[in-house]
Order: C-alpha cells, then sequence, then structure tokens
C-alpha cells in the first residue's frame, strides 16, 4: 500500500488500527481485519443472491411477443377487397375499415396489457438500478476499510522488524540463554503469521475490486433493458398508432376519390343517355 496517497482521516484511522494490535496476544493475528473480510463474504453472497433471482429474460419475451403482436395486424392489407365486397349490393355491408378497427380494438387491449407489463418491469429494473449504486458504494467502503488494515499491518510489521526485532535478536546473541532464543524465534514466527494475515487480507482485496465491475455488470444490462422499454412504450407504440391512422385516412381518401369518379362516370352516362333520348 502506498501510504502517501492515504488522506489525513486515514492515516489517523490507520494509527488508531496499528495501535490496537498487541503483539504480546497470539490470537490477534487470527482476527486482524476479520470484521472486514466477513462483511465482503457476506456482500459477495448478496451479490451472488441477486443475480441467481434476478430473470431478466422474461422483459426480452415480453418485447418479442409485443413485435409479433404489432406484426400480425396488416397495415398494408387494408384496402385489399376480397370476393364479398365485389358482390353488388352485399360489397356496400362489407366495410373494410370496420374489419380492420375491430381487429386493432382486439389487438390493442392485448398491447396495453403488455405495456403494463412492461411499465411494472421497468419500475423494477430502476430500483434495482438504484440499489446496485448502494451497492456499489457499499463495497468501495469495504474496499477502503481492507486498505487502511492493511497499510496497518504493513506500517507494523516494518516497525516490529526494525526496533523489537533488532531488540531481540542481539540479546539472544549476547546470552545464548535458551529461554531468549525461543523469545526470538517466537517473534519471528509471529512475524511470520502476521505477513501471511496480510497477504489474505489482500486476496479479500482482491475479491472485492473484482466485485465492482460485476455490480456495474448487472446494472448496464437493467439499463440497457429500462432503454429498451422505454424506447417501446414512447417510441414503438406510437408510430406504430400512428401508422393505423395514416393507413386508415388513406383507405378513406382513395375511397372517396374512387366514389367522386364513379358519381362523375355515372352523370355522364345519363347524359349521354339523355342526349340519344332527346335526338
Amino acid at each position: 500500500m502506498d501510504i502517501s496517497k492515504l488522506s489525513p482521516e486515514e492515516l489517523a484511522k490507520v494509527e488508531s488500527i496499528k495501535s490496537q494490535i498487541d503483539v504480546a496476544d497470539s490470537q490477534s493475528i487470527l482476527t486482524y481485519g476479520v470484521g472486514v473480510q466477513r462483511e465482503i463474504s457476506t456482500f459477495s453472497d448478496n451479490i451472488l443472491n441477486e443475480v441467481r433471482t434476478k430473470d431478466s429474460g422474461y422483459v426480452g419475451t415480453i418485447l418479442t411477443d409485443m413485435v409479433y403482436k404489432i406484426k400480425d395486424l396488416n397495415v398494408d392489407g387494408l384496402g385489399n377487397s376480397n370476393f364479398m365486397s365485389k358482390i353488388p349490393f352485399i360489397g356496400g355491408l362489407w366495410d373494410s375499415v370496420k374489419k380492420f378497427m375491430v381487429g386493432y380494438e382486439k389487438l390493442s387491449v392485448q398491447i396495453d396489457k403488455i405495456i403494463d407489463e412492461l411499465d411494472s418491469a421497468r419500475m423494477q429494473m430502476l430500483r434495482d438500478i438504484t440499489l446496485m449504486d448502494a451497492m456499489y458504494g457499499k463495497n468501495l467502503d469495504y474496499l477502503r476499510n481492507l486498505d487502511l488494515y492493511i497499510a496497518a499491518g504493513q506500517q507494523k510489521i516494518k516497525e516490529l522488524e526494525s526496533t523489537v526485532l533488532v531488540e531481540i535478536k542481539a540479546k539472544a546473541d549476547e546470552t545464548k540463554d535458551p529461554e531468549d532464543v525461543q523469545k526470538y524465534n517466537d517473534f519471528v514466527q509471529f512475524l511470520n503469521r502476521f505477513d501471511k494475515k496480510l497477504y489474505d487480507l489482500k486476496l479479500s482485496r482482491m475479491i472485492s475490486i473484482q466485485t465492482a465491475p460485476q455490480i456495474r455488470l448487472i446494472q448496464n444490462g437493467d439499463q440497457a433493458l429500462v432503454e429498451k422499454i422505454q424506447s417501446s412504450i414512447l417510441n414503438t407504440i406510437p408510430l406504430w398508432k400512428n401508422q393505423i391512422v395514416i393507413a386508415i385516412t388513406l383507405f378513406r381518401q382513395k375511397k372517396s376519390l374512387e366514389l367522386q369518379k364513379e358519381v362523375t362516370k355515372t352523370t355522364n352516362d345519363l347524359l349521354e343517355k339523355n342526349k340519344i333520348l332527346v335526338g
């Protein structure tokens, strides 16, 4: 850890953590930083549960179903005539627009239900996105705490190696007393175990570092789905309805022009017949 990058507040915390390390207590190494490690372990479980219980695939299914339903209503076929419409007298009763609108209204009900489902899913994913922001911040806090414990541990080892270890070794070399030699060996073992503990904390730190992009990956997936849902609700559906309006309007204009032509033709035919009768 680069101590120079720590803020004054963080340096104060490092000193506080370092002061609590009891060289005389052999159990202090076992419990050093365990609280933060346990928090990270629990946090990883929470992330796993979030992924396991999340089922965003159904949103894609709903969107696909909506697309197929929209395509089922053939807007281009609105003006296509059929056999019944060509039969005299009956053809006038065969209203293509009304028939088309019946199909549209049935489909519109289904589309509205799909929109409700999509909107509900959108709201849930928006909550999930907010939750992921909170989880990202919490993971960052865990990472910073680990950094402080690692920094405090590294400083403590350096201090002990340059002071206590030197003194114990010098005394053991001087007296050759088995008790002094054992104290030196015990202290060396203590420092070795402490160094291994710091390595264990660094592994937990790596887990925390790897968790950050995982959180963002989940969050980005939710954001992409929310964007697709909003685009469908705000763009696709209105465009589809607008196409329906345009198609019906053009169809009615076409029929009006055909009717005008037919009336003009009938009027001209009657005029010709009248000329022949008068002549």
